[in-house]
Order: structure tokens, then C-alpha cells, then sequence
């Protein structure tokens, strides 16, 4: 981490828009170079010739571009050979989680037939205060999940959460604390969390760094900004994590649309933040998860071809566990939501993820509950013991995106979790698990995947 910040401090001095142009400017010529272009036809990219050239030109990003330093002006450089050698020395499979609760997490394969890693919750929303601990409850009592990743408190005690204050830290803490007692009423005190949401800057992070609040088991995102950017609060956050021993998770997030331009640049730009991202961050694990600038959700075909191009890269020569995050533009409480939920979830799985979610209602309103992650744990399964190939995938996907296209412009936000779940037993209301049990049938007929097999008890591993 020594030479990492040595490199921030020493790289090319540029200023931030010199290096945007950069950015803009390379993911154009490798797109065109390696012909890499996005098929709406072929959301779910099943041409391993596709994903190497997305993957060797996103190395070439990496290599010739760097990460971009706001506070020191520069830019960290790594060569390929430390980029290719940093994805060597990444441990895996890692053990997640303790006890009882622990989970392997392994680096899958394209069209991999094992059971993939189930991540619940919904990251990136605004959860309050008086929800948290039920919301919490409602993932972790789900047994086919493994792992939570949920979402950040914005206001501690009706008192709005600035950066970089106290309550910045009474914030994080306040999120650990609840997230450790709904471990312990679930019957989950060992399960894995990627936690500290609610830590905007390092404040936060640095004060859950404890057994008491984010474990040695557990983990911390640390996200690349967009793109291809970092700060000092991030490398700080690398650094602490690497000295205390919670594990690092990179967030990579491109904005189609934006710098990287369309589909198949922001397909480059992603791969190359989760090989920056495993040298600036030292990351155990990755996250991606493509944004678009105009459409909200993970579910979008733009979105989906992204996520399906770089899973399937990343599989195919990163070997390396990475999560495909699955966020909805539709909201907990509608039908478009699961339609959402299925299509992104079969497009991640078959490409190479471990499907994370689900952030309903695209983050933006906490309507969201632990059984429409049940309905995602259920497709993950059943994709993988099923055996689907790249192309079936495709078809099945094609056909459910015509069943929510239209919400993708104007989304349902669906209902907040107090009318999803009675809040004191934590149980879904009758209306909304009929409508879930409703939802799996149709799902059935529509695509053929077996979820009547899947055992909603889970496996011990």
C-alpha cells in the first residue's frame, strides 16, 4: 500500500478534465480496435472471442490510462505485468463469514454449474432508522442467502448525516449495530456482511474497523468513481482494511453514456477498474454493477450487455469471485419487479457472477423486503443446477425484458417495506407473499426453470 501512495503522490501531474478526454478518447479507439460492439440482440454475451477482446482492452485502459488521484492532481500507473500479477497473488476461494455461516467464495465460471453465492439486501439505499433492524432481519432469516449487503442510515435520531462529522461515525456504528442484533434474532451471528454503507467519507469506516462492529470476516466496499477515479478518502480506506484484515471490496460502477461513451466502452472502463481497483485497493472481491445515465437499473438490455460482457471476461482470464449487483427500476410490491429481478439475475449467473441484491426501486425509496431476494436466490439456483447455456439465457431474458420495457421509462416504485411486512413478526404480508408465489409459478411456465426443485430451506455448506 506503500508504493500505491507513493504512486499518488509522484504519478503525472493532469488535471481532471485532461483526464476524462484521456479516458473518453482510449475506450472510443479500443472499442473500435478490438471491434467490440454492443448487440441488443445478445444481451447475454455468449462469444468467448467478445469477452477477451473486452478483457484485453480493458487492461490496455488500465495500463495506459491509470487511476486518476482528485486530491494529488495525478495519476497512479500501474504496467500490465502488475495488473496481470495482481489478479495472480488475489486469494481465491476465500472464506466469507464464520462458523457455522461461513460460505466459500469461489471464482465461477461461464455457464458454471455450481451453486453460486447468494448476496441479499439493498445496497445503496436510504434505509431508516426505525426500518433498519426489521429490513435486516427480513434477508438474513431468508436461508438460502449467505451474505447481506444492505443499506446506510442518513438520519441517527432525526439528525441528518453530514460527511465528515461525528454523526458521520455514530451513523456507521449505529449501522453495524443493528445489522450485528438482526444477525443474532435471525440465527445468523456469523454471517458475512459488506457493511458501512453509511460511511461517505473515512470517517465512518474507521470507526466500525472493530470485532464489535465490522469483523476480520466481513467487508467494506470501496467504490472507483466514475470514472476511473479515486481520492484519499478511498486509499485511506484500503490502507486501514489492509492493516486490520476486514476485507476490501471494489465497486465498479461505469455510467453508459458518459466518459466511456456507449455499451461497449463502459464494458472496457469496468473491466479496467476492477483490475485498478485490486492493486489501489488490494481487493479480496469485486462488485460491478453498470449505471445508466438515463435509464435506472441494472435491468435495462444496455446494462445487462455490460454486466454479461465483463462477467464473462472476468471469468474467462480474471478467475477471480466477482458479484453482479441486481437493481430494479420497479419497486417491491409489483409484478414488473420480479420480472426484473429474473432477467438480470440469469444474464449474471450464466455469465460468471454471484448475484447481489435486490436494490428495488433502483435505490432511490426503501421499497424493498427480503422475499423478492428470495425469488432472485431461487432463479440464481435454478439456472446453475439446470445446466443453461449463453444462448437459452438469452432467449429466456429477451422474452421477460418485453414484460417490464415500458416500466423501464416510467418505473412502479412499488410499496414501502412497513406495507410489505408485518414489522414485528418480520413476515411478508399475505397479499405480497400470494403475489410472490403468483410471480414464481408464471415464472415457471414462461422460462422453464425449475424452481419448484429448489429447496427454500437451503444447504448448509
Amino acid at each position: 500500500m506503500l508504493d500505491v501512495l507513493d504512486l499518488a503522490e509522484s504519478g503525472p501531474y493532469m488535471e481532471e478534465g485532461e483526464f476524462d478526454l484521456r479516458v473518453a478518447k482510449l475506450c472510443r479507439e479500443l472499442a473500435e480496435e478490438y471491434d467490440i460492439r454492443y448487440d441488443p440482440e445478445r444481451v447475454v454475451v455468449d462469444d468467448d472471442s467478445l469477452a477477451d477482446a473486452v478483457f484485453d482492452a480493458g487492461l490496455r485502459l488500465a495500463s495506459e490510462v491509470g487511476m486518476y488521484c482528485l486530491n494529488a492532481r495525478r495519476v497512479i500507473r500501474f504496467s500490465e505485468e502488475q495488473l496481470l500479477e495482481g489478479l495472480l497473488c488475489a486469494s481465491s476461494p476465500l472464506t466469507i463469514g464464520r462458523g457455522r455461516d461461513a460460505r466459500v467464495l469461489y471464482a465461477r465460471g461461464v455457464e458454471d454449474g455450481r451453486r453460486p453465492i447468494i448476496f441479499g439486501g439493498q445496497p445503496g439505499a436510504s434505509i431508516p432508522e426505525e426500518w433498519f433492524l426489521p429490513t435486516a432481519v427480513s434477508y438474513m432469516m431468508e436461508p438460502l442467502v449467505d451474505a447481506v449487503n444492505h443499506g446506510r442510515l442518513d438520519l441517527v435520531g432525526g439528525r441528518r448525516v453530514r460527511a465528515r462529522s461525528p454523526l458521520e461515525a455514530i451513523a456507521t456504528r449505529r449501522e453495524l449495530t443493528l445489522l450485528r442484533e438482526a444477525a443474532r434474532r435471525a440465527g445468523r451471528p456469523g454471517i458475512h456482511l459488506i457493511a458501512g454503507e453509511s460511511s461517505v467519507t473515512c470517517v465512518g469506516a474507521l470507526a466500525v474497523a472493530s470485532e464489535r462492529y465490522l469483523r476480520t470476516s466481513d467487508a467494506h466496499l470501496i467504490g472507483v468513481i466514475c470514472e476511473l477515479k479515486t481520492d484519499y478518502d478511498r486509499l485511506t480506506k484500503a490502507v486501514c482494511f489492509a492493516d486490520y484484515g476486514a476485507l476490501s471490496v471494489t465497486l465498479a460502477d461505469p455510467l453508459i453514456g458518459w466518459f466511456a461513451g456507449g455499451p461497449d466502452g463502459a464494458a472496457i472502463c469496468a473491466v479496467a477498474s476492477l483490475l485498478l481497483g485490486r492493486l489501489a485497493y488490494r481487493s479480496a472481491y469485486y462488485v460491478c454493477h453498470p449505471n445508466h445515465l438515463r435509464v435506472a437499473g441494472t435491468s435495462n438490455p444496455e446494462c445487462l450487455w455490460v454486466a454479461s460482457a465483463v462477467g464473462h471476461a472476468m471469468a474467462r482470464r480474471a478467475h477471480t469471485p466477482v458479484l453482479g449487483a441486481i437493481w430494479t427500476a420497479s419497486g417491491a410490491g409489483t409484478e414488473e419487479v420480479f420480472y426484473e429481478v429474473a432477467a438480470a439475475t440469469v444474464a449474471s449467473v450464466v455469465s460468471g457472477f454471484h448475484p447481489a441484491g435486490v436494490s428495488s426501486a433502483s435505490g432511490i425509496q426503501p421499497n424493498a423486503s427480503g422475499l423478492e431476494v428470495r425469488f432472485m436466490a431461487e432463479v440464481a439456483i435454478a439456472v446453475a443446477e439446470s445446466g443453461l447455456s449463453r444462448s437459452e439465457s438469452n432467449e429466456i431474458v429477451r422474452v421477460l425484458l418485453k414484460r417490464y420495457a415500458l416500466s423501464l421509462e416510467e418505473p412502479k416504485i412499488g410499496r414501502p417495506f412497513p406495507e410489505l411486512y408485518d414489522l414485528r413478526a418480520v413476515t411478508p404480508r399475505e397479499w405480497w407473499l400470494q403475489l410472490y408465489q403468483k410471480m414464481r409459478k408464471g415464472l415457471e411456465e414462461i422460462t422453464g426453470l425449475p424452481l419448484g426443485s429448489i429447496d427454500p430451506r437451503g444447504t448448509e455448506q
